[in-house]
């Protein structure tokens, strides 16, 4: 199938599986369900498996985000080329997949774990399990080529990530076509604001020193400095005082700020706002995929609003485990009643 021919079939199954998804006002009927078993047949469209709940909360995790990931995989199948950037996108993966490997001989595990499925597009050759060298022999992850100690692998796994970033940065900056800045606003965004919530709680919680901090930082270019598009809005918050509300509101990302409330002790949120970003990213690609129809990275933007659903399948099977509040619920991923009333979750 050509690549004009390939973009219109994809985008009207893609736009279809929206259409039933729980990206917009619909998420909130997530939140609704009083049971697993309502849950289930409300995703599903099936009745659900006699299990015991513990078990069934399991498979209605497993299952929607083997979904997910099986459209995913097959969208891109049906081009004869994909860009780079859509298959790129399953690094995120690759990277789970070769840190459940690590962690596997770590421990002297005889048998491979549980893997996620990429079909096709998996490059690490798990057949020659249990050699790390082999398994990433030609990948992306080559470096990565043999096993680490144990307290060394936290620090490897964070070098995993920092790939994934770049190799996503890098392919969004090859990109051509018309939703290219689109596609890199979302990534700045996502990028900046997880390091900017990695400096809050580091801060925070851990009273950590500036120096260790930016040694916990994500980059796309060769080190996390001031000229690094990601890292750069990190490092200017380094020393801010956590309790004035004056430095935040006037930030660039103050709508993402916990509100301020006179006469009350205040102090910055982190938790707060990578839950307003969430909703944030889930808008941009919103953007990506309506507007650029003819732009096969159209298909990041399906990726995303789908991983927005998986998070609030994610909270509304816990929410219904330990009986929380559903509007509490919904506030956990982003979603405010305000926001609602004024048309949905995408704006």
């Amino acid at each position: 199938m050509d690549k004009c021919g390939a973009n219109a079939f994809v985008f009207a199954k893609a736009n279809g599986i929206l259409g039933k998804s729980f990206i917009t006002n619909r998420a909130q009927l997530l939140f609704g369900a009083k049971s697993l078993g309502e849950l289930w047949t409300l995703i599903f469209r099936t009745q659900p498996p006699l299990v015991p709940e513990v078990i069934l909360s399991q498979q209605i995790e497993e299952k929607a985000f083997s979904d997910f990931i099986n459209n995913y995989v097959n969208f891109i199948s049906m081009y004869d080329k994909p860009e780079k950037v859509l298959i790129d996108q399953l690094l995120l993966f690759e990277g789970e997949n070769l840190k459940e490997i690590s962690a596997s001989l770590c421990k002297g595990e005889q048998k491979l774990p549980k893997l996620i499925e990429l079909g096709k597009y998996s490059s690490l050759d798990y057949k020659s399990w249990p050699d790390i060298k082999k398994i990433t022999k030609g990948t992306a992850f080559s470096w990565y080529n043999e096993l680490p100690g144990i307290h060394e692998q936290q620090k490897l796994d964070f070098k995993i990530d920092i790939q994934v970033c770049r190799h996503l940065w890098e392919s969004a900056q090859k990109e051509s076509g018309e939703a290219k800045e689109a596609l890199l606003e979302i990534y700045r965004q996502e990028f900046i604001i997880k390091n900017i919530v990695w400096v809050l709680r580091l801060r925070l919680f851990y009273n950590m020193k500036s120096q260790d901090i930016v040694n916990n930082l994500i980059y796309v270019t060769d080190k996390p400095g001031h000229s690094d598009p990601v890292a750069a809005p990190a490092l200017k918050i380094l020393d801010w005082p956590l309790d004035e509300y004056e430095f935040w509101g006037k930030w660039k990302y103050s709508s993402l700020v916990n509100p301020h409330i006179d006469g009350q002790v205040w102090q910055i949120d982190p938790i707060w706002i990578e839950t307003r970003n969430r909703m944030e990213i889930n808008k941009k690609a919103s953007k990506l995929f309506h507007q650029f129809p003819s732009d096969s990275c159209f298909l990041i933007g399906w990726y995303k609003m789908k991983d927005f659903e998986l998070s609030c399948i994610r909270t509304a099977v816990e929410s219904i485990r330990l009986n929380v509040n559903s509007q509490e619920a919904m506030n956990a991923v982003g979603i405010f009643s305000e926001d609602l009333h004024q048309g949905g979750v995408n704006g």
